[in-house]
């Protein structure tokens, strides 16, 4: 993904300056959402998902979470709402969710009284995104009969009926801008920034994780890594002078003249002559502060990790 043509620099830069200044709407048609109904829709949550749900969040509200498998590695990170029927609850995750996620829940239903929609007839998902989010969020929605705006972090949402025609919905940003914003945000997608191969506590989402809830799907990994377990690998955020070109997927971090993790994602900071990153790194390099450059053949990028958001 190259660098935009200088026409469409300006827009991009105005875009990204509301997505981190004030609020701007994004296309999320491609993302997972799936509706539980059912009794026992909070029990099985509560087992299945690392977020405490014993007292569940307001409606309108919704919390992050990681679903994984019994190994502790996982399966998507999404944001659970409920409705005012406290027996139907929404989830919400990324694109790469969408294939996986549903299955691994029925997995886990043996005998509750649950059942699950989706991810095909759902809602229509937006985002909102920037300190501004709510407002703009609620107001997207009372502009939509039958859509409900949904508070959340770092995005919120407005889930409009799926009959709801493409004139009727905001504009949104470029992908492209997006794409910058997400990562700055330290926003993790599932088969690109997580996958089967993590374990949860290297994602280094902490506020999607409950550590004092009782037994769920992957805790006694997640209870192990977390308190007695050393880390191989943990999630970090990056920035990097922009030379026109991403720095691919899986490109190798060395550092002291060893491999130390490798890059996720990277983008172009609209506005800037800067790049933006995510990637895994041994923790004790993070902490020796020492340097760190992606290595692409012949090709050595100096990258200064950062806390989020970049």
């Amino acid at each position: 993904m190259t660098r935009p043509a200088p026409s469409s620099v300006e827009r991009l830069a105005e875009e990204y300056r509301a997505l981190r200044d004030a609020a701007a709407a994004v296309d999320l048609e491609r993302w997972t959402v799936l509706r539980l109904t059912g009794s026992e829709t909070r029990e099985f949550l509560q087992g299945t998902a690392t977020q405490d749900f014993d007292t569940p969040p307001a409606p309108g509200v919704a919390l992050r979470t990681l679903f994984l498998t019994e190994k502790g590695r996982p399966v998507a990170h999404a944001w659970i709402a409920f409705t005012e029927d406290p027996a139907s609850a929404m989830i919400l995750a990324d694109e790469g969710a969408r294939t996986g996620l549903k299955p691994h829940l029925e997995r886990f239903r043996i005998m509750e009284d649950v059942a699950f929609e989706g991810p095909d007839g759902m809602p229509r998902l937006l985002g909102v995104a920037g300190p501004e989010r709510d407002p703009l969020a609620r107001a997207i929605a009372s502009k939509l009969q039958g859509a409900l705006a949904i508070r959340s972090e770092p995005l919120s949402f407005v889930l409009a009926p799926p009959e709801a025609p493409r004139s009727a919905l905001p504009p949104t940003v470029d992908p492209l801008t997006f794409q910058a914003w997400r990562i700055r945000a330290g926003l993790p997608f599932q088969g690109i920034d997580l996958d089967l191969e993590r374990i949860a506590t290297e994602v280094a989402l902490p506020e999607a994780i409950s550590m004092t809830k009782g037994c769920y799907v992957g805790q006694e990994v997640v209870a192990r890594t977390a308190h007695r377990g050393r880390l191989r690998r943990q999630r970090i955020g990056f920035r990097f002078r922009w030379g026109g070109e991403p720095i691919p997927n899986g490109t190798p971090l060395r550092s002291g003249g060893l491999e130390v993790g490798r890059v996720t994602s990277t983008a172009w900071e609209p506005g800037t002559g800067e790049g933006l990153g995510m990637g895994y790194m041994a923790p004790e390099t993070l902490a020796a502060k020492l340097d760190v450059l992606a290595i692409e053949g012949e090709k050595a990028t100096h990258l200064s990790p950062h806390s989020w958001p970049l």
